[in-house]
């Protein structure tokens, strides 16, 4: 039997009550759970402050007034920035979380876990119609695994209401006060060094560059991290950043996307005895962060472990106002982390395992498409929640997950594969399936079982003949077989015909567009029938607003490219 009703055939008895100081982001949770309740139910129930006598039928959000008449023994400092208790007491529903953001997540908790609301896009949602909403003994708490959580797929960055719902901090969604804001603000958000030690100091000062061959290079390289003068400018720029960008607690001080790290003496001899160039890296990182820290102890500095730094060095270790980042970029993507053979991800499990115990704030940039390739099936669904599971295992505190961030988003399930990186991101170890039904249910309709279809075949090659699968893959991957992209054609035909109405129609038709592109990357279709798919391609994808192939190029300079235009 139910421990509340809220609302019983569009009426309730039922209030929310919040501080009378209560921050935006608790005043925003109120206002969304009334709307959501309102969709529910048909009742609108009233928001009050804490300033009015309490009443035996509330619902009590955020640390007030009447939450304390309770008595509810709740630790705040447990809950963090973002954790909350769900819980019933008597006649009343309380909803408590750590500022700034903790009580408006314990809202849709409660409207997601307990009442089926679903939120799969921006623009598409399930709200449940409910004539008696009823809730049972409810006492739980939730805290994140993970301090920062973004998922950089363009789908969860053009709405911030969006990413908020799901839970997601990050650094790229326009997360005002109302949401509580971003957990972290970077400034620049990664690659400083350009911005850091300006290119064209090369022509007076060729010594700040690196040395390498015997000479010192200009162009798009690292730094010599071991002039002082480098040092100096370096901290000057930071300070110099953190007062024009009073908002940022995160500044990067991280190499520039390319090897070309420094060979001279000083940087190469320490090097050397510490058995990876991270030591010139991290040394200099620390420096800057010492220098920092007392006047401004609120920044941390952001450094990346990527390709040649990944390897943590013997003896220095982070400040514990430095962020270590490391990056899966070299990693298969078809199989976990901790089981797969490939020698990129025992070495990479490796690293993570050696940083764990060195570094207070470890961070992981992780990869979730083919860059080279976004409308290209990419068979990854398998390792996503088991590679979370082991970050967070390992001492990782934030993670990045980097899709089609480009201004038209897109990518081959782009939707499914970002709604499920939101809920690991919140909770490792939930129940992936059933969001993954969920998903497909509530996007896909009638058409839900042949898209499951579909994902099943697109991971068939990758889980039966232990192909792997990495971010730059062309379309002649041997994962890309024949029987993948005929059988995926003939599930997309039966979709598009139990589509329910248009607006299905056409997302299983964007859903199909990764097939078509293998098919036409690789001359699978020739003659009438080639022009003809790729004039098919590029409409449903025009339509569907997708901007971009790969991440270097553009649609409309593919279409050039293929003789389409």
């Amino acid at each position: 039997m139910a421990d509340i009703t809220l609302v019983n055939k569009g009426k309730s008895r039922y209030r929310i009550v919040v501080a009378a100081d209560a921050m935006p982001s608790e005043r925003y949770a109120a206002e969304e759970l009334q709307t959501y309740l309102e969709r529910i139910s048909g009742a609108k129930l009233p928001i009050v402050t804490d300033k009015e006598p309490m009443g035996e039928h509330e619902i009590i959000l955020g640390d007030n007034a009447h939450l304390w008449q309770l008595r509810p023994m709740i630790d705040f400092n447990a809950l963090g920035t973002d954790g909350f208790v769900l819980r019933t007491h008597g006649g009343h529903l309380l909803i408590a979380g750590g500022k700034p953001r903790g009580t408006l997540y314990g809202v849709y908790a409660l409207l997601e876990e307990k009442l089926g609301v679903r939120w799969f896009t921006p623009e598409v949602e399930h709200v449940p119609k409910l004539s008696r909403v009823s809730l049972p003994k409810l006492d739980e708490t939730q805290v994140p695994a993970l301090e920062y959580r973004e998922v950089f797929w363009r789908v969860m960055m053009r709405n911030a209401d969006f990413a908020a719902r799901h839970r997601l901090n990050g650094n790229h969604y326009d997360l005002k006060e109302k949401h509580g804001g971003r957990k972290v603000v970077y400034f620049p958000f990664v690659h400083s060094f350009d911005l850091l030690i300006p290119p064209d100091l090369y022509k007076d000062h060729p010594e700040y560059f690196p040395l390498i061959g015997g000479q010192r290079k200009s162009g798009y390289v690292q730094r010599c991290l071991s002039n002082p003068d480098v040092l100096r400018i370096a901290i000057d720029n930071v300070r110099k950043w953190i007062r024009e960008h009073p908002e940022a607690t995160i500044i990067s001080v991280s190499q520039n996307d390319t090897f070309n790290y420094c060979q001279c003496p000083d940087c190469k001899s320490l090097d050397d005895a510490e058995g990876s160039p991270a030591a010139s890296l991290l040394r200099f990182v620390n420096q800057v962060a010492e220098a920092i820290e007392k006047e401004y102890p609120h920044i941390r500095i952001d450094t990346l472990a990527y390709q040649y730094t990944r390897k943590p060095p013997k003896t220095i270790r982070p400040r514990r106002n430095v962020i270590v980042r490391l990056c899966s970029i070299e990693c298969c993507f078809a199989h976990p982390l901790e089981t797969c053979p490939s020698n990129e991800n025992s070495r990479f499990a490796g690293d993570i395992m050696a940083w764990q115990p060195i570094a207070p704030l470890l961070y992981v940039w992780d990869y979730t498409t083919n860059f080279a390739h976004y409308q290209q099936p990419f068979p990854n669904f398998d390792v996503l929640q088991a590679n979370v599971q082991f970050f967070v295992r390992h001492g990782v505190k934030g993670l990045f997950e980097q899709g089609n961030y480009s201004s038209g988003g897109g990518g081959e399930m782009e939707p499914l594969r970002a709604y499920v990186l939101a809920k690991l991101l919140w909770n490792p170890d939930t129940d992936v399936e059933q969001h993954i039904n969920d998903f497909l249910r509530g996007y896909y309709g009638k058409a839900a079982d042949k898209i499951r279809e579909y994902l099943n075949l697109s991971h068939k090659a990758v889980r039966e003949q232990g192909f792997h699968a990495h971010i730059f893959n062309p379309p002649t991957a041997p994962y890309l077989t024949d029987e993948l992209l005929n059988g995926a054609e003939k599930i997309f035909d039966e979709a598009e015909k139990l589509a329910e109405n248009e607006d299905v129609r056409f997302r299983v038709q964007v859903a199909r567009l990764p097939v078509w592109y293998v098919k036409i990357a690789t001359n699978r279709v020739t003659g009438e029938a080639r022009t003809d798919l790729i004039k098919r391609f590029l409409a449903i994808a025009r339509q569907a607003g997708i901007s971009n192939i790969s991440e270097g190029m553009a649609l409309n300079d593919w279409a050039k490219q293929v003789g389409a235009e």
